[in-house]
């Protein structure tokens, strides 16, 4: 029997949301921007937004107005996560003690980070599928409460469309939303 924390060591290395970067249907360089960036697990230069709006002929003023704002967003949607179930925080809750409660925080701010990738990409769908499931089974294992992550990221999504001004910006943000939290909430399915 394998010990579970080789287990979760496993999965925490098989976690990955990014998948574009092995996408064939987008330009090398793009790809290679985009895995660069999700190694090192930080936003995009302007020289890099640049390059992939150009390929995708994204605008770079919405991803670079996200990525601007993106410890604020992240902020507020922790804030109203908090107001809705301030138990999460409290001994015995899901988030409890602070190290848990900043992990959840800090994947709020990746999956925003990867959001950007993707509205730069002009690509709503844009997870791993392997990846997913190995974060789906970690969340699991962890006990991580997807509940509330859940609704820290639907009020991520509500700040993003809050921001945006133009239709087509919004269909492509909510669908990027959609698209992770599909991936997020699948079930898994069992032969």
């Amino acid at each position: 029997m394998i010990p579970e924390n080789s287990v979760l060591a496993a999965l925490i290395q098989r976690a990955q949301v990014q998948g574009l970067s092995s996408d064939p249907n987008l330009p090398e360089e793009s790809r290679r921007i985009l895995a660069a960036a999700d190694l090192d697990r930080r936003q995009l230069t302007s020289a890099e937004l640049l390059c992939i709006c150009r390929e995708s002929g994204i605008d770079t003023a919405l991803p670079s107005k996200l990525q601007s704002q993106a410890d604020d967003l992240v902020n507020k949607a922790r804030t109203h996560l908090l107001e809705q179930q301030p138990q999460l925080v409290q001994p015995g809750g899901a988030l409890f003690p602070s190290e848990r409660a900043e992990a959840c925080w800090r994947d709020c701010w990746n999956f925003l980070r990867v959001i950007v990738y993707a509205v730069a990409c002009n690509q709503s769908s844009f997870t791993n599928q392997g990846g997913m499931a190995a974060l789906r089974e970690l969340y699991q294992r962890m006990n991580v409460p997807t509940e509330g992550l859940n609704i820290a990221l639907n009020q991520l999504k509500t700040l993003v469309l809050e921001g945006l001004s133009w239709e087509a910006d919004h269909e492509l943000v909510s669908a990027c939303f959609q698209h992770l939290s599909a991936q997020l909430n699948k079930a898994a399915v069992k032969s």
